[in-house]
């Protein structure tokens, strides 16, 4: 076979892309796959597989992110939304919070296509799983014991007394504390969080690491990897077959000559759910205006390529902690406890230390109660109606904590001590957006925007999140008052002033309830709309449904109009599932693989 032939073209080195390629060499071995890659290879990287370094990746100066620009929107108070999307090998896995985080059973039944529902993803789920957590009431029947990737119930570090302060306390306030939150069916409770880390080495349980490199070290079968290497386009014949692909090194400006794969088989495009529909549209696939505007032959007209982008959209609310340094994130990340000696703690003691923690203990998917939703604006109530009420395991809200202090990228000068946040997001956000090329090249800016608050329910479901996050918070026993930085600016004389509620509560020795006016819902919400930011879980941009209802693919992730191309990451969801997206982008990954072997005549198990 010449060395420009392959049987498989994979175009991005990311969870899904690695999880489809790496599961068919190991069914296949004589199967010649290859995986473009456009960001660098994450081997050995020690702020790749070292948990507690994650936000490094997410730093205005990261290299392993490339960062998107939304349009700026009066949704957002005249800001630019900046989403960042992986720029490494792993892509997700490599840089994310590393939360173990399912979607609801009743999410995959509704995206409403044949082979997708709830029941047909759970052994897709458990597949890659290797569950560490031991708490004898957790279902076993729902999560995986022997899959490459661990899920621990704290890594090797923790913060047991924050957790039960936690749980404590939201109990307190009428949410109940469960021993698995991701049991696919829990929509109104808290719990801990578990984490894609090893309870014994405390590294990350990234894709690249655990399950990629030692398919390749072992070189027994045709899987081969190139990083730094951006795809321009797909390559078709006369009768609209993917033929392969061109690409050309990442970086390099549009006059350089592009190299060219043929691809025997298939191309399985997996370049993220922003990276994905460009793809397609520089491959003259997407709405047949915009890319004849472009000067890009039309192979088949699909307008939803780019359309429907989802991401849950948060708030972090800092908050003093009266933790002591070790217990919160807050000493790396202002380099009080230098990463040096942080490598030098885990060198002496590998089964305890703080590198293999993410500082994420706390996790809950909410419902409102009764009272609650009897006070709800009137677009809020509609949607409540419609699509949670009767579907009772459908959360409105998910909250989490994390042990740092995540708005002093806000200030110049952040205040010394310790912090934890309470961070309140969308679970079902009906709010859309776009991205779409503005030239041929890939090194032409998209036309990125990505919809926050445009639908009006999402900010009152976030009104909503702030004041419920606010009466866990101000419980705490670790509660030391609010950061003075993203919290809202009510007016002198307002009752909700935490000023007044705190000291209020403190003269009477118990929380006194909060009342909140007219004028401070529309500062809780001009807060929102000033501070709200991505979560990081792109998808829905080449969506799986049928091709009249503005769907890109089919239900065995074939693109329409086209043969031997298919798409196999978060874009081909159609809708928002109730969970942080590491889990699905992997079950993505392993359904991907079953088609693709099943097309094929490859003997699969899952």
């Amino acid at each position: 076979m010449a060395e420009n032939d392959v049987d498989i073209i994979v175009i991005g080195g990311g969870t899904t892309g690695l999880i489809t390629a790496g599961r068919l060499a190991q069914a296949k071995p004589d199967l010649s796959i290859l995986v473009i890659e456009a960001g660098s290879n994450s081997r050995d990287n020690p702020m790749v597989v070292n948990p507690a370094v994650y936000l490094s990746h997410i730093a205005p100066t990261s290299t392993t992110a490339k960062f998107y620009k939304s349009k700026t929107s009066d949704y957002l108070g005249g800001r630019q939304a900046t989403v960042p999307t992986a720029n490494i090998l792993g892509g997700g896995s490599s840089i994310n919070f590393m939360v173990y985080t399912r979607a609801q059973e009743v999410d995959y039944d509704d995206w409403n296509m044949e082979g997708w529902k709830g029941k047909d993803m759970i052994p897709f789920l458990k597949k890659i799983e290797r569950f560490q957590d031991k708490d004898p009431e957790i279902d076993k029947s729902i999560h995986g014991y022997d899959g490459e990737l661990s899920v621990s119930a704290g890594g090797t570090y923790g913060q047991a007394q924050f957790q039960e302060d936690f749980f404590k306390t939201c109990e307190e306030v009428g949410i109940k504390k469960v021993p698995d939150v991701q049991d696919l069916k829990t929509a109104n409770a808290v719990g801990r969080w578990n984490m894609w880390i090893d309870e014994k080495t405390g590294l990350r349980q990234d894709v690249p690491h655990n399950f990629l490199f030692p398919i390749l070290d072992a070189g027994n079968t045709g899987l081969k990897v190139i990083t730094d290497s951006t795809v321009v386009r797909v390559l078709f014949d006369g009768s609209n077959r993917a033929t392969g692909v061109e690409y050309v090194p990442t970086g390099a400006d549009h006059s350089t000559k592009p190299h060219i794969v043929n691809a025997k088989r298939l191309v399985l495009v997996a370049a993220n759910a922003l990276g994905t529909p460009q793809v397609l549209q520089r491959s003259g696939i997407g709405n047949k205006s915009k890319l004849e505007a472009l000067g890009i032959p039309v192979v088949s007209d699909l307008d939803g390529v780019g359309s429907n982008y989802q991401d849950h959209q948060g708030v972090f609310y800092s908050y003093l902690s009266k933790a002591p340094p070790e217990e919160t994130l807050d000493g790396l990340l202002m380099g009080h406890f230098p990463f040096k000696e942080a490598m030098l703690q885990k060198a002496s003691n590998p089964t305890r230390h703080m590198l293999g923690w993410n500082g994420l203990d706390c996790f809950g998917k909410i419902r409102p109660s009764e009272a609650e939703v009897n006070e709800f604006d009137p677009a809020l109530q509609r949607a409540w109606e419609k699509d949670f009420r009767h579907r009772e395991t459908r959360p409105l809200m998910l909250i989490c904590t994390v042990a740092l202090n995540l708005a002093r990228s806000k200030t110049e000068h952040p205040p010394e001590g310790q912090f934890f946040c309470v961070v309140s997001f969308t679970a079902y956000p009906y709010s859309r957006g776009s991205i779409h090329i503005t030239g041929k090249s890939v090194t032409d800016i998209p036309e990125f925007d990505a919809g926050f608050l445009n639908h009006p329910a999402d900010v009152k479901k976030l009104v909503w999140g702030y004041k419920r996050q606010r009466e866990i918070a101000r419980r705490l026993a670790y509660y030391n008052g609010p950061h003075s930085v993203g919290h809202p600016i009510f007016a002198p004389g307002s009752k909700a002033n935490p000023e007044v509620v705190d000291a209020a509560s403190k003269a009477q020795g118990y929380p006194v309830p909060i009342e909140y006016s007219e004028e401070d819902n529309e500062a809780i919400e001009e807060c929102i709309r000033k501070n709200l930011t991505t979560t990081w879980h792109s998808m829905g941009t080449c969506a799986m449904k049928p091709r009249e209802q503005g769907g890109v693919v089919d239900k065995d992730l074939n693109v329409y109009g086209v043969k031997n191309l298919k798409v196999v990451d978060l874009s081909i969801c159609p809708g928002n599932v109730a969970a942080n997206t590491y889990s699905t982008a992997l079950a993505v990954g392993e359904k991907a693989a079953s088609i693709v072997a099943k097309e094929l005549g490859i003997p699969y198990t899952v």
